[in-house]
């Protein structure tokens, strides 16, 4: 099954359901089909990474994160990625992707996704630092968009301790990458 059906799936069959609360983990049960497939017969690694696109947009619907950035014009963007593939899943294999919101920074919001086989096995981790963005405006802020959906008592719980590495470490890519930006910029105006 193509990837837009089963995303069309996930948003008609979600829309009625009742708001969740922002750390409620949530599933989504899906099948392998052929197109999922590798020249191995397995699912191949970036699926798995589309699998979990299948989830985040569920969380974004359910937990009203959707329709509060689409009204103010924003749009959900991931800046990184960090996946760990344990199990293989094989053509017409039942899988589940469960999805939590971790936390938070001042800037990003990070979301687990675990894609379970049919006997809850983890096949697949993946943490992903997102935000919802705009050409307008820039990013979101993590908990102003909690609290717009009505959960603003909310407070990010810290960060496990490997994702909070992981954070110090994309933040001190960033600021490298940044540096030499500046750098080549400097040496083009000479």
């Amino acid at each position: 099954m193509n990837l837009l059906i089963r995303l069309f799936w996930i948003v008609f069959s979600r829309r009625k359901e009742p708001q969740c609360a922002a750390f409620d983990t949530l599933r989504v049960w899906s099948r392998v089909y052929p197109n999922d497939l590798d020249l191995n017969m397995h699912v191949n690694n970036g699926r798995y990474l589309t699998f979990a696109d299948l989830g985040r947009v569920d969380w974004f619907f359910r937990s009203g994160a959707w329709g509060v950035a689409r009204k103010k014009g924003f749009i959900p963007v991931i800046g990184d990625v960090n996946a760990r593939f344990i199990r293989q899943l094989k053509a017409f294999d039942r899988f589940a992707v469960e999805t939590r919101l971790l936390g938070w920074d001042e800037k990003w919001a990070f979301l687990e996704h675990k894609i379970l086989d049919s006997e809850n096995r983890v096949t697949a981790l993946i943490v992903v630092r997102g935000m919802f963005w705009s050409k307008k405006h820039g990013g979101m802020a993590p908990v102003d968009l909690i609290a717009a959906t009505g959960q603003g008592h909310l407070e990010s719980p810290a960060l496990p301790d490997w994702v909070e590495m992981w954070r110090q470490t994309l933040d001190s890519l960033s600021a490298t990458a940044r540096k030499e930006r500046e750098i080549q910029r400097d040496l083009a105006d000479r």
